[in-house]
């Protein structure tokens, strides 16, 4: 029976991160946390403050209380019983906060969104076809690459920029407090820095900074000028700006090991006999752990949506850098899946 359940939960999942997507559309977590100030919401006081689109339309409150319900018993919501009314209420903990659309630096909704979007859902139904016929299911379902798409739809450019934005904030707010190698650089170039979030934060406490964001050119054209910040259109399997450092985050997880050692030759001819290059990408290290399982989770979608990408061990990065002509690698562990890799030339 154990084994039963266990399997139904897992059949069920994909349920989860919809119900997320309903309430975050829904405008929920905004709601708690104007209306209900420090306190919790009914289901009823929630429906108030929900706007419809159709005039006179009145919210479903029970299929509202539903989602409600499944998601505050997967810990994204606090859930408790009102004594005198016996209404449920619900309000806002340490997850559904990071579901606020307005807390711009902490939020995760534009990841949220990214992932749950029909573009990069539809692929996930053709996992065994990539078993069957060694195909990429992205390419299967869409025709072309996740980067060819996005370079012919501004819809899907801005999904997918400002899904790796946000996502981006959180992780450079804790590489500037950990890693100290800025302070002695005069220019940093990031490959793929999509709207320049990680700049953003290097340069907002170490301004001496000049910052190169180098990305695609359709990417480019929609980025917005930032303060220190030269933006410049190109493809990293030509060319790649010189600089001090070169940062890159979550590039190689995106290539099979072919593609990278072709990204780290173009890194190796751009970095300086001195200079280092930053990696933060997720190494796998083999436990049964849930930082772990979460890898293995990035893992797959790298198969669903890139062309041989896979989150690879501290032992495949080390070989990686090596075959390139790189000398040596620390890690530095950051507060979250991913960690930062300083590969240097000496």
């Amino acid at each position: 029976m154990e084994a039963h359940l266990h399997l139904y939960e897992i059949m069920l999942s994909a349920a989860k991160p919809m119900a997320l997507k309903a309430v975050v559309l829904l405008n929920i977590p905004h709601i708690i946390a104007t209306h209900g100030r420090e306190n919790p919401l009914s289901v009823d006081e929630i429906a108030e403050h929900i706007s419809a689109p159709i005039e006179n339309k009145v919210p479903q409150k029970e299929y509202l209380s539903r989602i409600l319900r499944l998601l505050a018993s997967c810990g994204v919501f606090t859930e408790d019983v009102d004594e005198q009314t016996k209404q449920r209420k619900y309000g806002l903990n340490s997850v559904s906060k990071l579901l606020v659309k307005e807390e711009k630096r902490d939020s995760c909704v534009p990841f949220l969104m990214l992932v749950t979007e029909k573009v990069y859902v539809d692929p996930q139904h053709h996992f065994h076809d990539a078993v069957l016929e060694g195909c990429h299911p992205f390419i299967k379902v869409h025709g072309m690459s996740p980067w060819e798409y996005v370079g012919t739809n501004a819809e899907a450019n801005k999904l997918f920029n400002e899904g790796m934005a946000c996502h981006t904030k959180d992780i450079m707010a804790s590489v500037v407090k950990m890693y100290d190698g800025f302070r002695s650089v005069g220019t940093v170039v990031d490959i793929g820095g999509g709207v320049g979030a990680a700049l953003s934060v290097i340069l907002a406490q170490h301004p001496h900074i000049k910052g190169i964001n180098f990305d695609l050119p359709h990417v480019i054209a929609t980025v917005p000028s930032i303060a220190g910040v030269e933006r410049v259109g190109g493809n990293m399997f030509d060319k790649i700006p010189c600089g001090d450092i070169i940062f890159m985050k979550w590039i190689l997880h995106d290539w099979d090991d072919e593609t990278c050692i072709k990204i780290l030759k173009k890194i190796y001819e751009a970095t300086p006999k001195d200079g280092k290059v930053l990696i933060i990408e997720a190494p796998l290290d083999g436990s049964q752990g849930n930082i772990n399982r979460l890898g293995l989770l990035f893992d797959i979608h790298m198969t669903i949506y890139t062309m041989g990408g896979k989150e690879r061990s501290e032992e495949e990065f080390n070989q990686l850098f090596f075959k390139v002509g790189f000398k040596s690698y620390n890690i530095i562990k950051l507060p979250f899946l991913q960690v930062l890799i300083e590969v240097s030339k000496s």
